[in-house]
């Protein structure tokens, strides 16, 4: 399994390459979900309401796993770019080392308060107990999800994004297959109920990280088996955590958005919560082709800067704009032609319906912003500097959420009204991150070309 060198070749191939195996391995996730999804539901409501909210557990988890996985495909994707192999080593080693240690300790911690924490958010006696059920063996899963996630991150900074798509999907396709097996207990004569899911989950994972590492350790490329390479390395830690935080604490402000509308949509009742709940599925699909082209262009801009190729980030920035915009395009045609179609798919219900039309027409556009943000995000990314994203990020959070507390006490508020912000603030955060880009972009022009290391 070899480097990829991103400062050579075509920049648009080289995004369509890599954002084509993330694009394949997000879609089959986002079917997984679904299939899990049917499957619990099969248990009853208590069930879905134990998976669900033990499966919240996961939005911690890939928060402090952004963290590390920013934080290391930039620095590695910058070693790679410098040709220092030595330092690409380092942080392999030192990704791993945290990433594991972090996933122990939260793994640990929340699976010895799991009946806590399940006492605490259930309805009623048999939901905790199914989550309880659940989270025995969804814990360990979460915390071998850590390091799987960071080993991923590392990979896409060499430009090696093959290796861990080819083994994220087989880990989908297993869970796919074990689930139903473990849940009700086909040829196996145990039904397990939702422990079963949990327990398919687990396996999966374990086996997919498994096989990922010893591809990546038979290869020699990437870790430093002596015992000096794997002491912890504070200075390492400090700097890739540095660069990471700004985006683990987007990631958790999505999650504070996403509760905070819940909570102003109750008053209308659960027609347009679960709308919004499912529109927001159809919006997270609609940005998954913006996300896989910003997580390239992150490992194409991270090599091209530390080759200090001030050209080559540019046209990475144009072309990730191109193609992140293009593919927007699709799911904003398909949201305003097909709404009532594609909310059918989920319920039957007409007053769920109608609000979901609303919302999908109006919120669409902002998957126009969308692109522009992630096509701007990979590029900050790849520099080192997720700091200009998390401030345009908290402005549209508060645009949205700060105006639309203070309207809901006014007579006559609407859901519509909370839509209309979000168009608002979506394209105010793209104008800041344009913004932001131009002065960055100018300041790495400044940097003169540097002979690379042998």
């Amino acid at each position: 399994m070899a480097m990829q060198d991103l400062t050579r070749g075509p920049v648009r191939g080289h995004l369509l390459r890599m954002s084509g195996f993330m694009l394949a391995t997000m879609l089959v996730q986002s079917l997984y979900s679904l299939i899990d999804l049917f499957w619990v539901g099969r248990l009853g409501p208590q069930a879905i309401a134990a998976v669900s909210l033990g499966s919240n557990l996961m939005m911690a988890v890939m928060a402090f796993a952004q963290v590390l996985a920013v934080g290391v495909a930039a620095l590695v994707s910058q070693a790679m770019g410098r040709q220092d192999k030595p330092a690409v080593r380092t942080m392999f080693n030192q990704s791993m080392l945290l990433s594991v240690g972090g996933g122990l300790l939260f793994g640990g911690t929340m699976w010895a308060g799991r009946g806590l924490y399940a006492d605490a958010l259930s309805g009623d006696a048999e939901t905790a107990r199914l989550m309880r059920d659940f989270l025995f063996w969804f814990m360990p899963a979460l915390a071998l999800q850590m390091p799987a996630m960071v080993l991923t991150a590392a990979l896409r900074g060499v430009g090696n994004v093959k290796i861990a798509s080819v083994m994220q999907v087989a880990t989908v396709l297993m869970n796919i297959v074990l689930a139903p097996i473990l849940i009700f207990g086909w040829g196996i004569g145990q039904p397990l109920g939702v422990a079963g899911a949990a327990l398919a989950t687990l396996i999966s994972v374990a086996l997919g990280l498994a096989a990922m590492l010893v591809h990546v350790a038979r290869s020699g490329n990437f870790f430093d088996a002596s015992a000096t390479a794997w002491r912890p390395q504070l200075p390492v830690w400090k700097r890739m955590t540095g660069i990471g935080l700004p985006s683990g604490i987007e990631f958790a402000l999505m999650g504070l958005y996403l509760i905070c509308v819940t909570a102003l949509l109750r008053p209308f009742g659960s027609a347009p919560q679960a709308a919004f709940g499912i529109g927001m599925r159809f919006l997270q699909l609609g940005m998954m082709p913006s996300m896989s082209v910003c997580f390239a262009a992150a490992a194409i801009v991270g090599q091209s800067f530390g080759a200090r190729m001030p050209e080559r980030i540019a046209e990475t920035w144009k072309r990730s704009m191109q193609l992140s915009i293009g593919g927007c395009m699709i799911f904003v045609l398909s949201f305003h032609l097909l709404p009532t179609w594609l909310f059918g798919l989920f319920t039957a219900d007409a007053e769920v319906i109608r609000h979901g039309i609303e919302f999908l027409r109006l919120l669409s556009w902002n998957l126009l912003a969308s692109g522009l943000v992630f096509a701007c995000l990979g590029v900050f990314s790849g520099l080192g500097n997720t700091r200009p994203s998390l401030i345009g990020s908290a402005t549209r959070v508060a645009l949205i959420l700060i105006p639309a507390a203070a309207l809901s006490h006014l007579p006559g508020f609407v859901p519509v009204w909370i839509w209309w912000l979000s168009v608002f603030a979506s394209s105010v955060q793209a104008l800041m991150n344009l913004w932001f880009l131009r002065r960055r972009l100018a300041d790495v022009h400044l940097v003169t070309p540097a002979p690379r290391a042998a």
